[in-house]
């Protein structure tokens, strides 16, 4: 089992240190580079969500990352200490309508959901976790 972990400040700035995090994890636990492309749409989405929506005031929330990879198996936690939201609770938005009859947001969850095998929310300790996990082709 490969495992990494990094805390990061919530901000925007820090979304290209999150995405090497995930890139030097691949590459040191030997992934197929096809593998990564989930991983990095999931990341992106979740750390932007928390930097966009989880700042309160001038408070900047802490993110936690936690990479793990058992065989072809890949799991990415997301933790932040923002206020409590589960975006699985979301609505999946409605994709057969035309891009300008459909609502704001909600769209990079849906991608999350589909790409993932598994994607899982609690609120543990003061801390939203949302964990995602696929088996790599």
């Amino acid at each position: 089992m490969t495992t990494a972990s990094r805390q990061l400040p919530g901000t925007a700035a820090q979304l290209p240190v999150a995405t090497e995090f995930l890139q030097e994890f691949w590459a040191a636990a030997g992934l197929p580079p096809a593998g990564a492309f989930a991983f990095e749409l999931a990341l992106e989405e979740i750390f932007m969500n928390v930097a966009m929506h989880g700042t309160q005031g001038d408070t900047v929330p802490t993110v936690w990352l936690e990479l793990g990879s058992i065989g072809a198996g890949v799991t990415l936690t997301v933790e932040d200490d923002a206020p409590a939201f589960d975006p699985l609770q979301l609505a999946a938005p409605d994709t057969s309508l035309a891009l300008e009859d459909r609502q704001i947001g909600g769209l990079g969850i849906h991608l999350v959901r589909e790409m993932m095998d598994e994607v899982r929310y609690s609120h543990v300790g003061g801390r939203n976790r949302l964990v995602m996990s696929k088996v790599l082709a």
